[in-house]
């Protein structure tokens, strides 16, 4: 949002609008891959399966070999799976026979296996009319008639046996399907593990093809295809907009476009829609794959944490260079670090730290703690760890931030026996970070605790925590930085003098020099409710309230703790 709005302030909104060409794409109206932004590869898959067959029968002939059966499709909501299908047919002039899922649910028994039957039979008979062209029966939300007979297809009541007669029908229907080669099943969900495992074995779902969030340069394709009979202002960069829409699906892009859109109406703009109309829908659509997981993170940058300069020099090298500059340490072979677990006292910034990295980096932000993730019921923390770090990588680049982490995973004992949630915790977190196969690529994980010497040692290995960051209490210069930042917005008397107060602060954390700053000022508002300014007596007063946190025990603790982790 920052970049946006430099911007708008770097741009001059005074000459009259004249139309451009928004966009590459809008010169090849004849271009299939136009309609189909970020859905290129997918196509070409799908293309291989329907029309393949059919143009080059004989080089299959002459293999011996049987083209594929079904295809399932599968991805995040709104990414596009539907649409592929409908431009499909009209690239391919294959014929659509469509299924959605419910509509064959029926109230009587054996109701919903005729009706599959009877769009079987009838996809059949579209495809024995025209020999030249292929038959598509495509079978959309098919995790809602297929679940999983073991998770739920089985159950005793009778809507799960009713799951499971629909399950065996497809299974009995696929396994008899005739003209290979000119008919395909296509499915479509959201949720592939969902499905029984029956459907996903050669000879049914023969192929399964993955339409992922779109990423930068197809995000930019996305705004040019939805944007192209818009009348955009100069003003408009759809490579600025691209890169503030991260974990944004084709759906969302669209109704990112339609609001902004709406909005310039509203205001009845004369030179078409400009920057400032995208910089308001983005705060009014939210990015569907991270919905109910992400947390809104206030603009925060490195200049509002005093102090810390090394800390921040660090973090930005371990942190923000692997976000944002990922090609080029691709191109030296560095691999990014997995994870940085910041430890120090209460108070020191390390929450306020991990919000910085979000913040600098434009990166997808999930926050867990402790109190959010322990449920009453067995498996529903790790089942909801895991649903984030999913959504995570979903809208990679993301950061994960595990707050208070030694409340969820604490050591191991060795005499340890039995299944805790804290261990299985433990072993969900361990398992994600590993990232097998590069599946943790774009995603970062941060760490806070005030207590690594209760954090199991497993996690603070390389290619798990990789950087161990210890943040200080802040010293003078740093303690003198922060009372600036507090007291900014603050009218104060001359008498101030904020390097005294800096120096009579000693052991004071971050935390309570905010709270010092604020105390100063309610001081001031109760000896006066008309008081305009905050004097230096104020904050005498309010040292007389206002105690050191980091007592002289504590520190020594920290100490110890940080010669022995660094």
């Amino acid at each position: 949002m920052e970049e946006l709005t430099k911007k708008l302030n770097h741009t001059t909104l005074d000459p009259p609008y004249q139309p451009q060409p928004q966009h590459r794409h809008q010169q090849q109206g004849d271009d299939i891959f136009f309609s189909l932004p970020g859905l290129e590869a997918a196509f070409q898959s799908l293309l291989e399966v329907v029309q393949y067959p059919i143009e080059h029968r004989d080089k299959f002939l002459h293999l011996g070999i049987e083209p594929p059966k079904g295809v399932l499709l599968y991805g995040p909501p709104g990414v596009g799976k539907t649409h592929l299908i409908r431009e499909l047919c009209k690239a391919t002039g294959a014929q659509l026979t469509l299924i959605q899922g419910p509509e064959i649910l029926g109230p009587y028994l054996g109701d919903s296996e005729r009706q599959l039957r009877e769009k079987f039979t009838q996809a059949q008979k579209l495809c024995e009319s025209d020999l030249q062209k292929a038959s598509i029966l495509f079978i959309d939300e098919i995790d809602s008639i297929a679940v999983s007979r073991q998770d739920g297809g089985s159950s005793s009541g009778g809507e799960g046996q009713q799951g499971a007669r629909i399950v065996a029908q497809l299974l009995t229907l696929m396994d008899g399907l005739e003209s290979r080669g000119r008919l395909v099943v296509v499915g479509a969900t959201n949720r592939p593990n969902a499905l029984d495992a029956a459907l996903r074995r050669p000879g049914r779902f023969d192929r399964e093809i993955s339409v992922d969030v779109p990423d930068v340069q197809a995000r930019e394709r996305i705004l040019g295809y939805y944007t192209r009979l818009m009348p955009l202002h100069r003003s408009v960069d759809l490579r600025v907009l691209a890169e503030s829409t991260n974990g944004y699906v084709g759906a969302d892009i669209s109704s990112l476009c339609v609001e902004a859109a709406t909005h310039a109406m509203n205001k009845n703009a004369q030179g078409g829609i400009e920057m400032a109309d995208f910089v308001w829908a983005l705060g009014h659509v939210v990015a569907s794959t991270r919905r109910g997981l992400t947390v809104d993170v206030a603009e925060t940058r490195w200049e509002d944490i005093g102090g810390l300069a090394q800390i921040k020099e660090t973090l930005r090298r371990a942190v923000q260079w692997p976000l944002e500059r990922a090609h080029t340490m691709q191109r030296l072979g560095i691999r990014p670090s997995r994870g940085v677990l910041l430890h120090g006292p209460p108070g020191c910034s390390k929450t306020t730290l991990a919000r910085v990295i979000a913040t600098q980096t434009r990166a997808s932000f999930f926050s867990v703690n402790g109190a959010a993730l322990y449920s009453a019921f067995v498996g529903d923390s790790e089942k909801t760890l895991r649903a984030v770090f999913r959504q995570a990588r979903a809208s990679a680049p993301a950061v994960v931030f595990l707050d208070e982490i030694e409340s969820m995973v604490g050591k191991r004992l060795k005499e340890s026996v039995g299944d805790s949630v804290q261990e299985r915790i433990l072993s969900t977190i361990l398992n994600e970070m590993d990232g097998v196969d590069g599946a943790m690529d774009g995603v970062l994980v941060v760490g806070a605790t005030n207590r690594i010497d209760m954090v199991d040692d497993a996690l603070l290995r390389p290619g798990r925590f990789d950087r161990i960051v210890y943040v200080p209490p802040p010293d003078l210069l740093a303690r003198r930085e922060i009372l600036a930042i507090q007291v900014k917005r603050m009218a104060l008397c001359s008498d101030v003098d904020l390097d005294l107060l800096a120096q009579r602060t000693e052991r004071f954390s971050g935390a309570d020099l905010a709270n010092l700053a604020r105390e100063a000022a309610m001081l001031a508002l109760r000896q006066d409710i008309c008081a305009e300014e905050v004097s230096m007596a104020d904050f005498d007063k309010a040292l007389l309230v206002v105690q050191a946190s980091l007592k002289e025990d504590v520190m020594q603790f920290y100490e110890a703790v940080q010669r022995e982790y660094g």
